[in-house]
């Protein structure tokens, strides 16, 4: 009778951070998200402001617009068009254009693609990029391949993202039945002085499922 109960309880304790990966993966997905629109507007304004480069400012507020107005074919194309250009908004443009394949045309593919092709660049937009692309395919990818995706990330020390992409592979471990590893990377989160706060609290959170999870299954039988 005992053994029922040490199922039911790691069943609940795997429903729980399954339940909070779920409920937290695209809540993050949206705050980025949200974060890289408020930067870019600001530095759109600011181009306005200093009356330079006005040509591209324009550009991107038609492509802005046509998005606002759910014309998604031709956001797609303007959007496109600057993304692929020499713009000093190519790579925000690459997030709205991954926003509209997503969002806007329902392509999950080519979102993740354009996402993935922003990322080659250097800077806050351009690991946002590997963020966003990491979350868009996180339930398909290994986690090597999600390594490899976020390399640039995990490299650099300094990325205001390190933490974002650590979680993406702690989950992803979890996912694999390697709660270990899962553990170790949640732990290493929960303990960094320099993690967001509501980064910090999911890893806790995520650390005490599964130190509840590894002691059922440590249970003698």
């Amino acid at each position: 009778m005992s053994d029922i109960f040490e199922e039911v309880d790691e069943a609940v304790a795997q429903d729980r951070l399954n339940s909070l990966w779920s409920r937290f993966k695209y809540v993050v997905f949206g705050a980025i998200g949200a974060l890289i629109l408020a930067v870019g507007g600001w530095e759109i304004y600011q181009w306005q402001q200093d009356k330079t480069q006005e040509t591209a400012a324009e550009a991107f507020y038609e492509a802005q617009s046509a998005l606002d107005a759910s014309d998604y074919v031709a956001a797609e194309a303007l959007f496109s068009g600057i993304h692929n250009s020499d713009s000093p908004f190519a790579e925000l443009a690459g997030h709205y254009l991954a926003l509209t394949k997503f969002v806007g045309m329902g392509d999950r593919n080519e979102a993740f693609e354009t996402l993935k092709s922003t990322g080659q660049g250097e800077g806050m937009f351009s690991q946002a990029a590997l963020i966003k692309a990491a979350y868009l395919k996180a339930d398909e990818f290994s986690i090597e391949e999600l390594e490899t995706l976020l390399g640039p990330v995990l490299n650099s020390l300094e990325s205001p993202y390190l933490y974002l992409a650590d979680e993406i592979l702690a989950a992803k471990a979890y996912q694999q039945g390697n709660l270990d590893d899962a553990r170790r990377r949640y732990n290493r989160i929960a303990g960094a002085l320099d993690a967001s706060d509501a980064t910090k609290t999911r890893a806790t959170q995520a650390v005490a499922v599964l130190d509840a999870m590894l002691e059922t299954q440590g249970t003698p039988q």
